[in-house]
């Protein structure tokens, strides 16, 4: 193969390279864009049934994630709720959830697995400054909620629920 072939399939490889980085890049933008969009009671039947007086709450959220180093696909999810749709979330379900977020070691927990994934049950009871029996205590009261996993024996690790559940939590904090 001549200089001048090699060049041209140097180029046509660096053009595929350049034409998936502008779909991954116009995804991104896609899914931003719908991020912006307001959620409406016409995304959900049941919510229309209930305007008359009522004034209509929406929740919506995104989770934007790079792996470390920046490098990878940006992945991102868009969800919204309606309040009607909400309000159809059990009472058990949510309290779980509640009793899962509800004392500042488990919250500790949460935010060390965060930062450090994969993290063995010791190092997370130094970090919280807890005694074995509630370090077990709150891990399985974690693990209930679906907010943690166990990735091998004795090794934690946050679960993609409790990420956008530790995330969400500490957002609205910032905003008190």
């Amino acid at each position: 193969m001549d200089s001048k072939s090699k060049e041209a399939v140097k180029t046509k490889d660096v053009l595929k390279q350049l034409q998936s980085e502008l779909r991954q890049l116009q995804a991104t933008v896609n899914a931003l864009q719908r991020t912006d969009a307001p959620a409406t009671a016409e995304d959900d039947p049941a919510a229309h049934k209930e305007k008359g007086d009522k004034a209509e709450w929406a929740v919506q959220y995104a989770v934007h994630h790079r792996p470390a180093g920046g490098e990878g696909v940006l992945k991102t999810g868009v969800q919204s709720f309606i309040e009607a749709q909400l309000m159809r979330v059990t009472d058990d379900a949510a309290a779980t959830l509640g009793y899962a977020l509800s004392s500042p070691q488990k919250v500790a927990l949460l935010r060390a697995l965060l930062a450090r994934p994969a993290e063995s049950a010791a190092a997370l009871g130094e970090t919280a400054a807890l005694s074995t029996g509630s370090l077990y205590h709150h891990l399985h009261d974690l693990m209930h909620a679906g907010l943690i996993g166990q990735s091998a024996r004795n090794r934690y690790v946050l679960t993609d629920r409790g990420r956008r559940v530790l995330l969400v939590l500490l957002a609205l904090a910032a905003q008190s």
